[in-house]
């Protein structure tokens, strides 16, 4: 148990104003944040992959309040529960009924505040609307307007403490959430906003001001807090983009829950110079976070802080530590099973209405839009184009990377594009919509960065959309593969498509998960084969090298599994002029193709890498604006 150099600073203060210490009031800071859809029971395989210990999710962290607060209850003590938001995606519990489901386990747990994250804003701002309207407790957000349903602020009565909580939404939503999704929200300053509700809370009573704020604690927080500091030094204009900014450039402020980063830390940051302190949890209900304070209730202000263990305020949730509420894991297991049975796909009824209009025909290429690059259309009219690109955390170079990248997407001319790494969702639907004659999907349910298909809009038609391994992701580092059903449509062709885009672990232990996830998504597909759905073609970052040996081999399930998959890419991958990852000299990029492509792709198919760099001005052009990827391109000919 520790204390702080601003506890130790108050206690010396309270001795020359007091002498003595007044009767003090312990508070349970109970908090949550980023729980993604994530209340199911699973593997913690990120203890042991392996062998991984259970966690309790939901219904452990239900019983795990509900002790808390009875024991608060008989030592006159008080409990505060909160949550910094994404609260419902990330698994198709939290996302098949736009967070309902969520916002019911919050009200059983009795949360006392939430203030949205930007994933909350996923299914638009009406949805959210709607969740305000069921929810039990207040949605906090005073920086954010144009959302119904919401307060600026909260004073929460805490045994004759008065706790102001200020809600603060990321002024950098928009880079989150599809244009359409957040239509008529803004999002002011967040230090602006704080400094002049202060000042109000406190005429209204609140003797503590605490920050509900989707704005996230940053990996490596020292090292952030250093660069803060010369960007000062610098007198570089500093905007507020995360909890680490706002606790050192606001003043009053004596605590910052915050979220939007999945990154826990045992103990809270405090801030050198204002003395804040900053809490944040880790993602997907892991654990649950617990702080006790204690504060002079005469005085009031906080003289002293404790944690639950000896590691600190994070609590994981191990079925061996905190048995879950057996009422509540019942509950979670019918949600979770009720989304599993819905998702089996039927695509009559959906064949069936695109029937009733007549076959498009073939489309010719379209004339250049931009024409700064002279990219070759590489898309044919007799057959069906593919590509997997990944974009090296897309827009590398913001608007550069946008005009550059819908240039040479409407040059090539092909039918589909799998990306990996979309790191801002808005930009690559500002892209997008310069590209009328394509439509994209993105992924729903991952974690970290996102995947998206874009396709031509007047051949294919999307039958059905799927993330499996949702629930349970650790193999695919947070992201699971994005699958799409397609009915294809050009003149007499018509055949119904899967197209599977994924972007594999790398590094550290990448290894034994790309071969675990590779064991996972081998069965998926074999499952699917056996339905009938045979036209597969599986693109995406693989990671990794088809060409790899013995107990270095990722892909061995597909490899030895002839009568079903292929590598087409295992015809260039050792030519130097296609490598994929040319950096480091290696391919990386693949795709594979399911049985039912075998003889189309004989029959004159073409796999090639794309070098983009070659026509845009050089490797370092192309690195600096687009990616350290380049295109794989696949072309299966059609009768």
């Amino acid at each position: 148990m520790s204390c702080s150099n601003r506890v130790i600073t108050r206690f010396i203060v309270l001795l020359f104003s007091s002498g003595l210490f007044g009767e003090s009031l312990r508070i349970h800071l109970l908090f949550t944040n980023d729980i993604h859809g994530s209340i199911h029971e699973g593997p913690a395989r990120f203890i042991n992959p392996e062998f991984a210990p259970d966690l309790s999710g939901g219904a452990g962290a239900f019983a795990y309040v509900n002790k808390i607060r009875q024991e608060a209850e008989t030592k006159g003590e008080a409990v505060l529960l909160t949550d910094a938001g994404n609260v419902f995606q990330g698994t198709p519990l939290g996302t098949s009924d736009g967070g309902e489901t969520m916002i019911r386990w919050m009200n059983w747990m009795e949360y006392d505040a939430f203030t949205p994250g930007v994933k909350d804003f996923d299914q638009g701002k009406e949805n959210l609307t709607q969740l305000a309207a069921i929810a039990n407790f207040p949605f906090l957000s005073a920086n954010m307007d144009g959302l119904n349903g919401t307060l600026p602020y909260l004073i929460k009565d805490l045994n004759g403490i008065q706790i102001g909580i200020i809600g603060l939404m990321t002024p950098e939503l928009k880079k989150g959430v599809l244009p359409e999704n957040f239509a008529g929200i803004s999002v002011g300053n967040p230090l602006d906003k704080l400094n002049t509700l202060i000042p109000e809370v406190r005429s209204k009573g609140a003797d503590l001001i605490f920050v509900l704020a989707h704005l996230g604690l940053p990996y490596d927080r020292e090292e952030e807090y250093e660069l803060m500091l010369n960007r000062l030094e610098l007198s570089e204009k500093i905007l507020i983009t995360n909890a680490l900014e706002l606790a050192h450039y606001s003043e009053g402020v004596d605590i910052i829950i915050t979220g939007g980063i999945s990154k826990g830390y045992d103990t809270p940051w405090q801030d050198p110079l204002t003395h804040t302190l900053v809490l944040q949890n880790y993602g997907n209900l892991t654990g649950i976070g617990h702080l006790t304070i204690q504060v002079d209730k005469e005085v009031k202000t906080i003289t002293n802080y404790s944690f639950p263990t000896d590691r600190g305020m994070m609590l994981t949730l191990f079925t061996d530590d905190i048995w879950p509420d057996l009422e509540m894991a019942d509950s979670i297991r019918q949600w979770v099973q009720s989304v599993k049975g819905n998702s089996n796909f039927n695509p009559d009824q959906s064949l069936a209405q695109i029937r009733t209009n007549p076959s498009p025909e073939c489309p010719d290429q379209w004339p250049a839009d931009q024409n700064v690059y002279n990219v070759p259309a590489l898309g044919k009219t007799n057959g069906l184009d593919v590509i997997t690109w990944n974009m090296e955390r897309f827009p590398l170079a913001d608007d550069t990377t946008l005009k550059a990248v819908s240039e040479i997407i409407r040059d090539l001319n092909v039918d589909i594009i799998g990306i990996q790494e979309v790191q801002e969702i808005g930009k690559f639907a500002e892209m997008m919509s310069w590209l009328p004659e394509y439509d994209f999907i993105l992924s729903q349910q991952s974690s970290f960065m996102d995947q998206a298909i874009i396709y031509r809009k007047d051949v294919l038609t999307v039958l059905n959309q799927q993330e499996p391994f949702a629930f349970d992701d650790y193999f695919f580092a947070g992201r699971p593969p994005l699958v799409v059903d397609y009915l294809y449509r050009c003149g007499e062709t018509e055949m119904e498509i899967t197209i599977v885009n994924f972007h594999l672990k790398c590094c550290g232990d990448g290894l034994y998960r790309r071969q675990q996830s590779m064991k996972q998504l081998h069965t998926y597909l074999r499952d699917r084969i056996d339905l009938g759905l045979t036209n597969i073609i599986v693109i995406g970052d693989w990671n990794d090298q088809i060409q790899d040996e013995g107990i270095y081999q990722s892909f061995r399930p597909f490899i030895n599994d002839k009568n079903h998959f292929r590598f087409v890419t295992d015809l260039i991958v050792d030519d130097p002029n296609q490598q994929s990852y040319p950096t480091w000299p290696s391919f990386l990029d693949h795709i594979l193709i399911g049985e039912s492509f075998f003889d189309s792709f004989n029959s004159n198919g073409v796999i090639r890498s794309v070098n983009i760099d070659e026509w845009i001005g050089g490797w370092k052009v192309y690195e600096s604006t687009i990616s350290d990827h380049r295109p794989i391109l696949l072309h299966l000919p059609f009768n």
